[in-house]
């Protein structure tokens, strides 16, 4: 009887040391998983650039910076809903259940105003190096900027009111497929005499 105790007891032992060390190299084997706030860092690149705009100095030039365009998997927040990013394609939403087919659809949207935001960041920034400068160039570039984070803004809480609602996943699918592509070229024609300060907001 002993004898089976301690066979018991030993056997115990062995399996409790076996589980401790496949969880701690489970553990070892977790995804690291970067964290951003999506709509403060919208908001840190119009506030950067207001900043700038009224100082004028060419010494401390806006980083331009990408939003979404990620290499590593990043968690982005934004009104609430968390995005997993990767090589510049969301690969899914915290929580939400969507298709492939929608992922793609919400990639497309927030990927070109990133990259355009990001190029007309870049397009300011030479401008302002360039020693022909051209101000109303430079006051141009600013507001397809500022305008291209306020459509990203409104395109990430319009995705975020869809998905909240109680309605099945085939109409989000469906109200996010009838969401047009953004034209920013005619949209700046709309606002090109509105203050770079309004569009900022």
């Amino acid at each position: 009887m002993k004898i089976y105790k301690s066979f018991a007891l030993v056997f115990l032992l062995i399996t409790s040391l076996s589980c401790l060390s496949t969880h701690v190299h489970a553990q070892n084997k977790q995804i690291k998983v970067n964290r951003l706030n999506g709509n403060d860092l919208i908001k840190q690149l119009a506030d950067q650039r207001n900043t700038f705009n009224k100082k004028h100095s060419n010494n401390s030039l806006p980083k331009a910076e990408y939003i979404i365009n990620r290499n590593d998997l990043t968690l982005i927040n934004f009104n609430g809903l968390d995005y997993y990013v990767k090589n510049n394609r969301v690969m899914g939403i915290e929580g939400v259940n969507l298709s492939d087919t929608v992922l793609s659809q919400i990639t497309d949207k927030l990927v070109l105003l990133d990259s355009i935001q990001f190029n007309q960041s870049v397009r300011s920034n030479m401008e302002h190096l360039s020693p022909n400068i051209d101000f109303q160039k430079i006051r141009n570039i600013d507001r397809q900027f500022m305008l291209t984070l306020r459509m990203l803004s409104c395109t990430v809480r319009d995705i975020a009111a869809l998905i909240k609602n109680s309605n099945p996943s085939l109409t989000v699918e469906t109200q996010i497929a009838k969401m047009r592509l953004p034209n920013i070229d005619k949209a700046v024609e709309k606002l090109k005499m509105q203050p770079l300060v309004l569009l900022s907001k």
